[in-house]
C-alpha cells in the first residue's frame, strides 16, 4: 500500500492458535462462536500482521512476531510456524535485517518482541535487527522490566533484555514523533503502556493499534482480550480511536486478524463498528 511517501506492508510474523477465551475475554462462546469457528480445544487461528514502512530514508519494522526460538512443546501448543517467518518475509521482498533502521514495538510481550532475537551458537540470544533502533514506550518498558510479580509472567526479559544489554533500546514518549511522518501514541488497556503508531503522509493516516484492537472482529467495545491488564481502559480508548479512523478515513492494520491485513472502518448503528474496504495484505 502506498500512503503518501510510505511504502507499507504487511509481513508474516507468524500464524499461530489460541484460546477463544482469551481472545475474547468476557465475550461467551455461544456468541463470539457466530464470527470464528475454533477448534477441537477451544483454539481460533491468529496472525502476527507485522509492519515494514519504507519512505526511501527509514526503513521501519512495527513488532516482530514470536520468532524461531520456542521449543518443540509450545510450537506444538500454539501451533506456531517453523523457522524465522518474518525474517523469511522480509527476504520475499529484498529486505535483509541490516536494512532495518527503526523497529518500534507496540508492546512487549512474546509475541510481539521474540523474534527480535535469535540464537548464536552458543545458544545465547542476540539480536537480529543489530542496526536499528529499537524503540518502546517509557511505561511499557518500566512494566516489563520492573519485576513486579503480578506481571512476572507476561514479559520474556530473556528476549528482551539482550536488547538492552547490546545499546539497542530506546524508550519513547506519549506522542513522540519517531521517524518523520510516524507517531507512538500510547493507549493503555492492553498494558499500560500500550502504543498504538499512526503513519501519517500525503494527508492520508494509517494506525497500527496492536492489541487495542487486533483484529476486525474485535470492533465493539465490550470484545477485547482477556489478557488485557486494565479492560476499562480498553474499553474506552478503542471507540476514541475507532471514531477517529471511521470520521476520518484512516486505514486500520490489524496485527492479529488471519483474514485481513488492513481495512478502513465505518460507524454502524447495531454493531458500533465495521471494517470496509478490507484487504489480506497492505
Amino acid at each position: 500500500m502506498n500512503l503518501g511517501n510510505w511504502q507499507l506492508d504487511t509481513i508474516n510474523g507468524g500464524q499461530f492458535w489460541l484460546d477463544g477465551g482469551v481472545m475474547f475475554g468476557v465475550v461467551p462462546k455461544t456468541v463470539w462462536k457466530n464470527v470464528v469457528q475454533a477448534d477441537d480445544i477451544n483454539r481460533i487461528p491468529c496472525a502476527n500482521n507485522c509492519v515494514l514502512a519504507r519512505d526511501g530514508t527509514h526503513t521501519v519494522l512495527i513488532d516482530t512476531g514470536y520468532g524461531g526460538k520456542f521449543a518443540p512443546l509450545d510450537r506444538r501448543f500454539y501451533s506456531m510456524e517453523e523457522g524465522e517467518p518474518l525474517i523469511e518475509g522480509l527476504a520475499a521482498l529484498g529486505v535483509a535485517p541490516e536494512d532495518i533502521d527503526t523497529l518500534v514495538f507496540s508492546h512487549l510481550h512474546f509475541d510481539h518482541v521474540c523474534g527480535a532475537t535469535r540464537f548464536d551458537d552458543q545458544r545465547r540470544r542476540v539480536p537480529i535487527f543489530s542496526r536499528a533502533r529499537h524503540l518502546v514506550g517509557r511505561i511499557e518498558w518500566e512494566d516489563a522490566t520492573g519485576r513486579l510479580p503480578e506481571l512476572e509472567s507476561a514479559y520474556p526479559l530473556d528476549d528482551i533484555l539482550p536488547l538492552y544489554d547490546a545499546g539497542l533500546m530506546m524508550v519513547v514518549e506519549d506522542g513522540q514523533e519517531l521517524v518523520p511522518g510516524l507517531t507512538g501514541f500510547v493507549t493503555g488497556g492492553h498494558t499500560r503502556g500500550h502504543m498504538a503508531l499512526v503513519f501519517e503522509s500525503g494527508g492520508q493516516k494509517a494506525a497500527y493499534l496492536g492489541d487495542i484492537c487486533p483484529s476486525t472482529v474485535h470492533l465493539r467495545r465490550m470484545w477485547h482480550l482477556s489478557y488485557d491488564t486494565f479492560p476499562l481502559e480498553t474499553r474506552r480508548r478503542k471507540p476514541e480511536w475507532l471514531a477517529r479512523a471511521a470520521d476520518e478515513g484512516w486505514w486500520i492494520m490489524w496485527n492479529h486478524d488471519p483474514r485481513y491485513g488492513a481495512s478502513r472502518v465505518a460507524r454502524d448503528a447495531k454493531r458500533e463498528f465495521v471494517a470496509v474496504e478490507a484487504r489480506a495484505k497492505l
